[in-house]
Parts: C-alpha cells; structure tokens; sequence
C-alpha cells in the first residue's frame, strides 16, 4: 500500500489536533503545572511560578495565533489550494509568531536560562518557515506567469 497525499494531510490534521488539544490543556492548567514544576524540577527550585505562568501565558497568545494559521494552511492544501496569497500571508504569520515566541522566551532567560534553548528553536523555526513562505511565494509568481503565458 501507497502513502498517500491526502494520508498525510489527514495525518498532520491530526498532529495539529492533538497539539491544540495539549496547547488548551496547558493554558488551562497552567498555574498547577507550574507549581509542579518549580517543585519538582532541580534547576527550577525556588523560583517563582508566577514567572513561569506569565511565560507561558504570554507565549500562549502567538501559539493559538501560529496554531490557528497552520490548521487553516493544512486545510488548504488538502483541498489543493496551495500556492495563493492567503497561504503565503498564513505562512508569513506562523514565521512571525514563532520569532514573537522566541522574544518572549529570550527576554525569560532573566530567570530561567533554559528558555534559551526554547527561544533558538523558535528562531530557527521562524527561519524555515520564512524559507518556505519564500518557495511558496516563487512559486505562486511563476504559476501566474505560466497562467498568463498561455
């Protein structure tokens, strides 16, 4: 059996589901996570949750924004509407919002350095989407072009 192009479409649906779903559940239960943590957690010891929650919280308002964005992409596309201008905008905010997030998490870093590792991932990630914001937006020029062509 063939994977196929709608198999994998399903199968990111469902990733991006599934993330939402962990993505509600921290942001609701937040505060009880963070106190877990600072108490369980040997580099976290002592510190404030507050601290954390507000990170996170913050962080939260891109995520929903970059998830929301992804979902509707992943919609498109199974749909096979690939190369338009609205997904080319969607992809433009999922890169700005992961580059929001790692601000967040680098100013963070003033209290708990290991944000720092969370912020260059999301930096890095913000640089790929960007590449691939760049790939869709060629290619939807040359599709026009190619459109007028004929």
């Amino acid at each position: 059996m063939r994977w196929s192009s709608q198999q994998s479409i399903f199968l990111t649906k469902l990733f991006i589901f599934l993330f939402g779903a962990g993505y509600l559940a921290v942001v609701l239960t937040c505060p009880l996570l963070m106190d877990v943590f600072v108490r369980f957690s040997f580099f976290a010891a002592g510190k404030n949750k507050w601290l954390f929650s507000g990170t996170v919280y913050l962080c939260a308002i891109p995520v929903g924004i970059l998830l929301w964005n992804l979902w509707r992409l992943i919609f498109d596309i199974g749909l096979e509407q690939i190369f338009t201008t609205e997904n080319i905008r969607r992809l433009r905010t999922i890169s700005w919002m992961c580059i929001l997030t790692a601000l967040i998490c680098t100013f963070s870093m003033t209290y708990y350095v290991f944000w720092g590792i969370i912020a260059a991932c999301l930096l890095f990630m913000g640089l790929l989407i960007r590449v691939i914001k760049n790939t869709f937006q060629q290619a939807r020029e040359l599709k026009e072009e190619v459109d007028f062509t004929i």
